[in-house]
């Protein structure tokens, strides 16, 4: 159960939806939210010139959308603060996560006015390298809904996490959890070498046993693998968390992992912009 989570908001008006999902979902799980706003400093030469009070109106929009955000989930009966922030706003994220005690951090794919491009920018980039928590990402045209749950699974150290994560989340709310394991192989493949192919399908069956036995050791009712050969990965995952009108995505990944491989060009990037529902990013905790 996640007890604190950080709503990252850059006074958009569309950015409002991100806020109402997240909170939605936290007071499912009686979370705590802050919301933080970080603006750049400002780098001209208004302060040199003296006149300070031109900075000031600069940042009163953003306040005021802050406060906007604030009491949309004071209106839903969420515990919330709101938090205005002026620096690097990479740098200043992770220390309002750190220093507030975060254990979720909610953001949108793409940020109107302050974070731009949060997933592919050194904003999410630095986040997802210097903190341990998980990643709600809202994205995708479908609201977040926990009724069904996909689980992006692949055998990993980071899938075991998100197979722990996502059975924890639908043993509490009794949601229809799926497991989707894909691999890229080509069909000429498979008929030309008959080796790989049963080295494939040994490694299917050893994924499908391994994810059945994180999910049986929950209290999880419904829940089902789906298994497909396809290429690319992504979209072959998409396409069965599409057929299982799934509310939520979860796939893990490794709190260090490196931006390259987690997010630009990986599986994790390509499933976030694909996917038509939110995606929580699980972050498998070092030992």
């Amino acid at each position: 159960m996640y007890k604190k989570m950080l709503v990252a908001f850059d006074g958009a008006e569309s950015s409002l939806d991100i806020v109402r999902q997240a909170a939605r979902f936290a007071r499912s799980e009686n979370s705590m939210i802050d919301i933080v706003t970080v603006c750049p400093e400002y780098q001209g030469d208004l302060r040199i010139q003296g006149d300070t009070s031109v900075l000031y109106n600069m940042y009163e929009d953003i306040r005021n959308a802050l406060n906007n955000a604030v009491s949309l989930c004071e209106s839903e009966g969420m515990k919330v603060r709101g938090h205005f922030c002026i620096g690097n706003p990479a740098d200043v994220l992770v220390e309002q996560i750190t220093s507030l005690g975060c254990d979720l951090v909610a953001l949108g794919t793409h940020s109107k006015k302050l974070l731009q491009s949060i997933v592919i920018g050194s904003v999410a980039g630095t986040v997802v390298r210097q903190t341990d928590c998980d990643l709600l990402v809202i994205t995708g045209n479908k609201g977040l809904s926990l009724q069904s749950i996909f689980l992006a699974y692949d055998a990993s150290a980071e899938a075991n996490a998100a197979a722990q994560q996502a059975s924890a989340l639908a043993e509490r709310y009794g949601s229809r959890l799926t497991a989707g394991i894909a691999y890229e192989m080509d069909m000429e493949a498979f008929s030309l070498s008959p080796v790989v192919e049963r080295a494939v399908v040994e490694k299917t069956e050893q994924a499908v046993e391994a994810v059945k036995s994180i999910v049986d050791a929950s209290d999880v009712r419904d829940f089902d693998v789906a298994v497909r050969y396809g290429n690319p990965t992504h979209e072959v995952l998409i396409e069965e968390a599409q057929k299982k009108d799934a509310g939520l995505v979860v796939i893990g990944a490794g709190v260090r992992s490196k931006l390259s491989h987690l997010l630009v060009g990986g599986v994790v990037h390509k499933l976030v912009y694909s996917s038509a529902c939110p995606v929580l990013i699980v972050k498998e905790q070092m030992q």
